[in-house]
């Protein structure tokens, strides 16, 4: 059985699905130079390599984070902290990347649009 449950997105996905809108707000020149029926393809893996690197970084800040006689909850709580952290680093690197000039005003969509 799957690690999620049936209402919980792809990690996979959900990063994709940033990165796209994103990239379309933020970086359309870099955009441009994907060709569109590629575009999916482009994402996905770009999706998959951010759910890599957080369940890296993930693991490696929980480590050094942790003691071995810490209780439970402290336990899940530190690792809550460093998957947060991760994400927050993974998405820095790989997705947001420095906004091409001209689009610093423009608000990121909360949905996709079909191209």
């Amino acid at each position: 059985m799957s690690p999620q449950t049936s209402n919980e997105v792809d990690p996979r996905m959900k990063y994709a699905s940033m990165a796209s809108r994103y990239w379309a707000t933020y970086l359309p020149s870099r955009l441009e130079t994907i060709p569109v029926p590629e575009r999916r393809a482009f994402f996905e893996d770009l999706g998959q390599q951010v759910a890599e690197m957080v369940d890296y970084l993930a693991a490696d800040n929980l480590r050094a984070s942790s003691r071995p006689h810490d209780p439970p909850e402290l336990t899940r709580r530190r690792a809550t902290m460093a998957r947060m952290r991760a994400e927050e680093e993974a998405l820095a690197e790989l997705v947001y990347l420095p906004k091409e000039q001209g689009t610093l005003s423009r608000e990121t969509p909360t949905t996709l649009t079909s191209e």
